[in-house]
């Protein structure tokens, strides 16, 4: 290793780097896991018979649909890993890619008939594959000498590559099992060329590490192929870290961030389920992490982040976020 970089960053942070010298580069996987327990309705917490008895269906009006929602999730699991590598190809450029591979499974508690509150039991729907892949640019806007203080911008495309006519087995309000495609957020990508863009402030002391971050994910495209898009998303964070050990460093994060409504509809997604419903996605979130990273050789890192939420106010009605965990191993070429 050619110079010294700053304190390791959470693990749960992407776009986040220093490249201080021409072919330098850092490859690594990082692993998250989410969950998700009950349901929210803005700021609050519901009951799936609250939900089902007060929460409006869509489609009501078309024949066949009942006035409120008989599909509602009672639980929800996402996966994701997504080994990645960025390279400088000069002091002020490094080159970054990743490939996410995505594994989801919702558990869904359906009601019986048009009407009332009587469970007809819970059925799981998962799907799994490639995500959206994403490439581009990490900028090194300002390195000081010492690199104690850096600022960083990113710019990365999200090419569609992750499936969105992923289907499954629901169980229906009459009792029986149809395949039919699945509701947006169990898609494994978003159908549009999306870019992200970042700017990053990374410094620290003989101990103390820090930063803040601005990350935006903007659809480029109007709709997909399917008809519809996801609201744009912009997410803060702020962190502080300390070094106990040389090998050792723990941190405490801040994280928010606020997202549009899906606009527009896929007609193949349809129905009184919750997930059918374009206003039920997007809202406010904040959350607090925790992390650790261990060097235990040289030019390595592995970190572990748990992140929980602080806040929730939620569009329409939404699985309530239980928590996050993030998992990284990075190799520094330096």
């Amino acid at each position: 290793m050619r110079k010294k970089l700053p304190i390791p960053v959470p693990s749960g942070l992407f776009g986040i780097y220093a490249f201080p010298e021409k072919g330098q580069g850092v490859a690594g996987i990082n692993y998250q896991h989410h969950e998700f327990e009950g349901l929210i309705q803005g700021s609050n917490s519901i009951s799936a018979q609250t939900a089902v008895t007060t929460a409006p269906n869509r489609f009501f009006g078309d024949p066949m649909q009942p006035p409120t929602l008989r599909v509602v999730p009672k639980s929800a699991q996402a996966d994701v890993v997504f080994p990645y590598a960025n390279f400088a190809i000069n002091d002020k450029v490094a080159l970054v890619g990743l490939i996410p591979l995505i594994k989801k499974k919702t558990v869904l508690e359906t009601f019986a008939g048009p009407v009332g509150t009587n469970s007809l039991g819970t059925n799981a729907v998962r799907t799994e594959g490639l995500g959206d892949i994403k490439f581009g640019a990490i900028l090194k806007a300002y390195n000081s000498d010492d690199y104690r203080h850096n600022i960083i911008l990113d710019v990365v495309l999200s090419a569609p590559t992750g499936s969105i006519t992923e289907e499954d087995y629901n169980l229906t309000p009459m009792n029986t099992r149809v395949k039919t495609r699945l509701a947006y957020g169990m898609q494994l990508g978003s159908g549009t060329w999306d870019s992200l863009l970042g700017l990053v402030y990374w410094g620290k002391t003989e101990k103390w590490g820090w930063g803040a971050q601005y990350l935006a994910t903007l659809p480029l495209e109007s709709e997909n192929e399917e008809g519809w898009r996801y609201g744009d998303k912009h997410e803060g964070t702020a962190w502080v870290s300390y070094e106990w050990k040389s090998d050792l460093v723990t941190s405490l994060r801040l994280r928010g961030e606020t997202q549009g409504r899906i606009s527009g509809i896929d007609p193949n997604i349809y129905g009184p389920g919750l997930g059918a419903n374009p206003d039920n996605y997007g809202g406010e979130r904040a959350e607090i992490g925790v992390g650790v990273n261990w060097m235990p050789v040289l030019g390595n890192n592995l970190s572990l982040e748990l992140l929980m939420p602080v806040y929730e106010n939620r569009n329409g009605v939404q699985p309530a976020h239980d928590f996050s965990l993030a998992f990284s191993w990075r190799k520094g070429f330096f």
